[in-house]
């Protein structure tokens, strides 16, 4: 299985990036390339979950 097809697996990829960067030491407040990084991982984390947790797959149900 790849990342493309779980993006559950993915978002959680990306978010043990932010943490480790952030143990790392990248400053949260700084405008490095790294802390860029990881607010990018973050939000790419978030959009693959969408607003209301991890996506899960479902039916399309229409009147």
């Amino acid at each position: 299985m790849t990342y493309a097809d779980n993006p559950q697996r993915l978002a959680r990829l990306l978010r043990n990036l932010a943490s480790a960067l952030e143990e790392a030491g990248v400053n949260p407040s700084g405008s490095s390339s790294a802390r860029h990084l990881m607010d990018d991982a973050l939000v790419a984390a978030r959009e693959l979950e969408g607003p209301d947790g991890p996506r899960k797959r479902g039916r399309l149900i229409a009147f």
